[in-house]
């Protein structure tokens, strides 16, 4: 059974799934294999800044809301360049409803949260240079 069978079985049993983080395209805010996700199924349409979990092919993939539309959602990881479009209800596993820092919970619902959601996206012309100037120079090493 795959991983996504998986997540989808155990959303719909137990209503909830809980894992480690895998990956680095949300750091700062999740941590590759350090941090503890809670995901529940979205009972209703995603808001701007929620947090999806959902179907990309054979794999899944959490990232940040940045834009909704009337029949989709435009998406990115905040540790990324590229925005994803097209991202529909039906491609959405469950969305994030809570974080564990060590053993220190992540009160998505706090203001500083919040904050940290709009100074995220607002930052992210300034990390997708970054990341670019990063990879540029990575490139020109291995010339």
């Amino acid at each position: 059974m795959s991983d996504i069978a998986n997540i989808e079985k155990i959303l719909g049993e137990q209503g909830v799934y809980v894992s480690t983080t895998s990956g680095v395209s949300m750091v700062p805010m999740l941590r590759d294999r350090r941090d503890t996700i809670v995901i529940k199924p979205a009972k209703e349409r995603l808001k701007k800044y929620d947090v999806a979990l959902y179907r990309r092919g054979d794999s899944y993939v959490l990232h940040r809301v940045i834009k909704v539309l009337p029949d989709s959602y435009v998406i990115r990881g905040d540790n990324c360049i590229k925005k994803e479009f097209g991202i529909t209800d039906a491609d959405i596993l469950g969305k994030l409803v809570e974080f564990y820092r060590k053993d220190k919970r992540v009160d998505m619902n706090k203001l500083s949260y919040r904050a940290y959601c709009v100074m995220i996206c607002a930052a992210h012309p300034f990390v997708s240079l970054k990341l670019r100037l990063k990879f540029l120079f990575a490139r020109k090493r291995a010339e």
